[in-house]
């Protein structure tokens, strides 16, 4: 039989079995039940059996029986019939046989739990259903759902006769958008990001965007009070997910903590300082839905100081000499990317993650978008000059060899330097004898090869540094406690 165990608050939803025969048939027969269908006809042992053989056993119909929680006694049956694997959409159908289930809120939690079992599990993205006008209750219980009337279907003829309006009510997948922010000295200015995020995603839907959202607040081992704040927004929003980790990882070790807690088909990554603008999040989300597979913002005017404005400047050129980045293309922190983006970016373990590196080697469909950049209200930037070091080295280490390539270019021009000179030397001895020989010349060339060496020498060091420290499992992040985190 299809289907998993599904326990909410109040009920609990299991897959229906031959055994369910006899109830079945009696709550379809219960006449509160019956004039609720359009097929009123007594209900019969062998049709149901026949129903579960040609209908469940094949894949049209899943369907589970509503079980009350405390005592696991059946009530109901809730099932989803007419599957369309193509289209992925189904038929939601729900009825509550035990009179004395009625009014206790069952009918609501099973409509939650269906769908969301519909949409997450068996990957259907649109449900719909019918219902009389006149079933106020149903009607009430399905809208709670998150269903809308659709149209209304005039005179239907049920199959004793009588003719009744029906609404045909429609509920499609919402587009769940992860927001993930990696959180440093934010205390201050958290409240007002994530404000924001919120206020941004209602005024999506009310344009009739179908999203949902759910924010990731990743502290860094903040020195401030970061993460109480995260805690009491934790409080006030269960869409909130708090992480913390254990030390200080640093902001793409940071992010990578937080794709391992997202579960929305869209992730949004931005900074908890308030200066990439998050009411812009619609711009990014357009153009993923155009296409993209990541979608990085374009600032027309950066409002970073001189230095951090310098920092990107190098990290830019750094990714499109050493990673391949289109030169079109600028990438910063403020960028969305798709569920599968995300799950590929999840499988590098390495102890030195960066983020800019894993989007360019899983996609080439990456877009900019404009938006504008904010001046920092509160605080300074927390990366220092040695932070934007580690970061460079971190790019080009962990994602290309060119360095290596670049190290053996100069090892063989230095090589063929020095033989050309040792040819000039020996023709310019024999040509004139007197000529003396020259100390200065001699020591110049020694430094200078010998410091070559050191750098070149320095260089496969790191990388062999960082395969040591790979091989030895280092972590990209530990997790010391989350916060809503439903798991």
């Amino acid at each position: 039989m299809q289907g998993a165990r599904i326990a909410g608050q109040k009920v609990i939803l299991r897959p229906m079995e031959y055994e369910d025969t006899d109830l079945i048939v009696k709550w379809r027969n219960n006449e509160r039940v019956r004039r609720n269908f359009i097929y009123r006809e007594t209900f019969t042992a062998q049709g149901h059996q026949n129903w579960i053989k040609t209908m469940v056993e094949t894949g049209k119909v899943v369907q589970f029986i509503i079980c009350e929680k405390e005592d696991m006694r059946p009530v109901g049956s809730v099932y989803f019939r007419d599957i369309d694997k193509m289209k992925k959409e189904a038929e939601y159908g729900i009825f509550l046989g035990e009179d004395d289930a009625a009014g206790k809120g069952y009918g609501t939690e099973t409509a939650r739990l269906a769908v969301d079992y519909a949409f997450k599990k068996m990957g259907l993205k649109r449900l719909v259903l019918r219902v009389f006008t006149d079933n106020e209750a149903a009607v009430g219980s399905y809208r709670n759902a998150g269903f809308a009337v659709e149209s209304v279907m005039k005179d239907v003829e049920c199959s004793d006769g009588e003719k009744k309006d029906m609404f045909f009510m429609v509920k499609e997948k919402e587009t769940l958008v992860s927001f993930v922010i990696p959180c440093y000295r934010s205390e201050l200015t958290l409240p007002k990001v994530v404000e924001e995020i919120r206020q941004t995603m209602e005024g999506l839907k009310q344009q009739g965007k179908n999203y949902d959202y759910e924010i990731v607040l990743v502290n860094d081992c903040s020195p401030d009070d970061t993460f109480s704040v995260i805690r009491a927004l934790c409080a006030e929003n269960r869409k909130i997910k708090g992480v913390n980790l254990s030390k200080n990882f640093g902001q793409h070790a940071a992010l990578m903590a937080g794709f391992h807690q997202v579960k929305g088909d869209v992730m949004i990554c931005l900074d908890d300082d308030g200066q990439t603008p998050a009411d812009e999040a619609g711009k990014l989300l357009e153009a993923i839905e155009k296409g993209s597979d990541v979608v990085y913002a374009k600032y027309e005017h950066k409002k970073h100081s001189l230095f951090r404005n310098f920092g990107s400047r190098v990290n830019e050129e750094m990714a499109r000499i050493m990673l391949g980045k289109p030169k079109d293309l600028y990438v910063s922190s403020y960028f969305a990317a798709k569920r599968f983006v995300v799950e590929e970016m999840k499988k590098y373990t390495n102890a030195y993650p960066y983020v800019i590196g894993l989007v360019l080697r899983t996609t080439k469909r990456i877009s900019n978008v404009t938006v504008c950049h904010r001046e920092r209200e509160i605080g300074t930037s927390g990366y220092t000059f040695g932070k934007l070091i580690g970061l460079w080295f971190n790019g080009f280490t962990a994602f290309s060899v060119k360095p290596l390539r670049l190290a053996t270019v100069v090892g063989c021009t230095c090589s063929a330097a020095g033989f050309l000179y040792g040819i000039y030397t020996v023709i310019k001895k024999l040509v004139n004898p007197d000529v003396p020989m020259g100390f200065s010349s001699l020591m110049a060339a020694i430094v200078f090869l010998g410091g070559m060496t050191m750098v070149m020498l320095g260089l496969v060091g790191e990388y062999i540094g960082r395969i040591y420290i790979s091989m030895n499992n280092s972590p990209q992040f530990v997790i010391r406690e989350t916060i809503n985190d439903e798991e």
